[in-house]
């Protein structure tokens, strides 16, 4: 059955479709899927498929978990049936889906960190909404008009970014199966006092500039989920720094760009924050991928504070 879904309460008219009523929708199909999500990971391990491996393997070479097809599935159930969503492009599918009319385009990871599914730790799900009026791929990043992210842990939340109104944090009410806004107009602490990176392969890291970076946080808490969306959080609400490096096994990098990388971008920019390739290069400035086989390509990430960000251009 289908979810019971907040309505954003950005005001829009029924009677009069504004491009941004047109985006609602968009939001609101996603939040109608990560309840559905939801309902499912709380089943856990009561699911006798919950954390088994699917015989899959996803464009992206990752090997698939029953959950990670069940979520891609709710996600592109209600985007096929969202008449303003011109196409849509998941981590888990080989290409983008396109149908005949519509304006947004959708990019999605529907589970991320789902080798977290096992060992009842924290997942998420990302996603970005591009404006393709004309039917046309993205140019880059800066086409996106909406993005943000959900998170499944000790309670199940949404957060969505746009230019106009900002980042926005929404928790799901378990008893009314409805988003709360319990955040409005986020933005990132200008300094904090944690850093997220997968230290243990800083030898293997190619950037000497991000080597340097993070000897130079010695002395700050590590916290590290090995989940973007939860790594991500935590510095966008407490301040500090992310950081997933290109390394000798991984040279371009470890995270998806349309899929991981524009979305969080965005919700950076929003808040405030910083969001670079290991050059400093912005990472929504970055094209679009223009064929099938680079649609999954990989970049390293950087997103920070101010602050953290400061320190990290100048070495």
């Amino acid at each position: 059955s289908k979810a019971t879904v907040s309505v954003l309460n950005w005001g829009a008219d029924p009677q009069q479709i504004t491009q941004q009523s047109l985006m609602d929708s968009v939001i609101e199909s996603l939040q109608a899927a990560v309840v559905d999500i939801a309902g499912v990971m709380r089943r856990g391990g009561l699911w006798e498929k919950f954390g088994e491996k699917h015989a899959d393997v996803n464009t992206s070479g990752d090997k698939q978990d029953h959950v990670d097809v069940l979520a891609d599935n709710f996600v592109a159930q209600y985007l096929m049936e969202n008449p303003n969503v011109r196409g849509f492009a998941s981590e888990e599918r080989e290409e983008i889906t396109k149908k005949a009319s519509g304006r947004y385009l959708v990019a999605y990871d529907p589970l991320d960190g789902s080798q977290n599914i096992k060992v009842n730790i924290t997942t998420g799900l990302i996603y970005g909404v591009f404006d393709t009026p004309d039917g046309a791929d993205p140019k880059s990043g800066r086409q996106l008009v909406a993005a943000g992210y959900a998170i499944f842990g000790a309670a199940t939340q949404f957060v969505v970014a746009t230019k106009a109104d900002g980042v926005k944090m929404y928790t799901l009410c378990p008893t009314h199966q409805r988003f709360v806004l319990h955040r409005d107009r986020h933005t990132i602490p200008q300094k904090g006092k944690v850093y997220a990176c997968n230290e243990g392969l800083q030898p293997k890291w190619v950037s000497a500039r991000s080597r340097k970076w993070a000897e130079a946080m010695r002395g700050r808490s590590v916290r590290w989920m090995a989940c973007m969306v939860s790594d991500v959080h935590r510095i966008l609400v407490d301040g500090g720094a992310f950081l997933l490096p290109a390394d000798v096994k991984n040279k371009n990098g470890k995270l998806r760009l349309v899929y991981e990388a524009y979305p969080m971008a965005f919700v950076y920019e929003c808040a405030g924050g910083v969001a670079t390739l290991e050059d400093n290069t912005p990472l929504l400035d970055v094209p679009f991928p223009t064929t099938k086989a680079t649609l999954h390509m990989k970049v390293p990430v950087f997103l920070s504070s101010p602050h953290e960000a400061g320190i990290y251009a100048k070495l």
